[in-house]
């Protein structure tokens, strides 16, 4: 079975620098600009299943990418919860609390734990993996993608080192119980 991840076009909070999480905004012309460029990679191929988070910017993304496309919306699929800090300019917190979000999460400003988060990632990975389908499409977020990739590498990731752009797309492959990363590609 194959598992394209496609993470969502730039956003409103994205142009301006600003923490989003589970807040609900849409894609800037940009956005939908990239999710056209994603969709020229996902062009033709036959999805069995698509899946998106239910925040408005992956299912936008999702809907212009695969045109005609109903994807099933999953909580799963949804970007970590920031809390408190949600609609705030990133740059207000200095490097080395952000350093902390990134080990351990937002637990202690109202958010979600780095691994409750990543429990959602893994219970995605189960999902998937259980259907009887060769082809799924997930659209989701820049900290689910992350995240994918140290549950795959088992290796703790800053996120400052791993380009992730907007539409960003990840090809994963599962054989015999095991998820492989096939591709990455930065549109």
């Amino acid at each position: 079975m194959k598992l394209y991840v496609v993470r969502h076009g730039e956003s409103e909070t994205n142009l301006i620098r600003h923490w989003t999480g589970w807040t609900n905004v849409n894609l800037t012309e940009k956005g939908r600009e990239d999710a056209r460029t994603a969709g020229k990679y996902l062009q033709g191929i036959p999805f069995d299943k698509i899946y998106s988070s239910d925040l408005n910017r992956a299912m936008q993304t999702a809907q212009i990418a695969v045109p005609g496309c109903i994807p099933e919306e999953t909580l799963l699929l949804r970007e970590i919860n920031v809390g408190n800090i949600a609609g705030h300019p990133i740059d207000d917190n200095p490097p080395e609390q952000r350093k902390h979000f990134n080990e351990v999460g937002y637990s202690d400003v109202g958010g979600e734990t780095r691994e409750d988060f990543y429990t959602r990632i893994r219970e995605f990975l189960n999902h998937a993996a259980s259907l009887d389908c060769e082809t799924v499409a997930a659209f989701c977020h820049r900290g689910w993608m992350v995240g994918l990739f140290e549950i795959l590498t088992e290796v703790p990731f800053p996120r400052n080192c791993m380009r992730c752009g907007n539409c960003a797309i990840a090809v994963l492959e599962y054989e015999n119980g095991i998820w492989y990363l096939n591709s990455w590609i930065n549109p």
